[in-house]
């Protein structure tokens, strides 16, 4: 039986996990004004704030997508 609806999460978090990451390995220059100033080598900056959303929220679809994969599996 295809799941259409596990692999569409499943699709999903990948894109979101990929988009996260790609937020937080970009350089100093590009990831947008600082938000919070650690001292002068450390900072936590919008990109950074934004690549973690996205990570937890990717990591949480992709969560949803196994769990929903295990009720339909096991449940008949």
């Amino acid at each position: 039986m295809l799941q259409w609806r596990v692999i569409v999460l499943a699709a999903l978090a990948v894109l979101l996990l990929l988009s996260g990451l790609a937020a937080l390995i970009l350089p100093d220059p590009h990831e947008g004004p600082v938000l919070y100033d650690f001292d002068e080598q450390h900072a936590v900056r919008a990109l950074d704030v934004l690549g973690l959303i996205l990570l937890v929220l990717g990591c949480a679809l992709a969560w949803g997508a196994g769990t929903l994969w295990q009720q339909r599996m096991y449940a008949s």
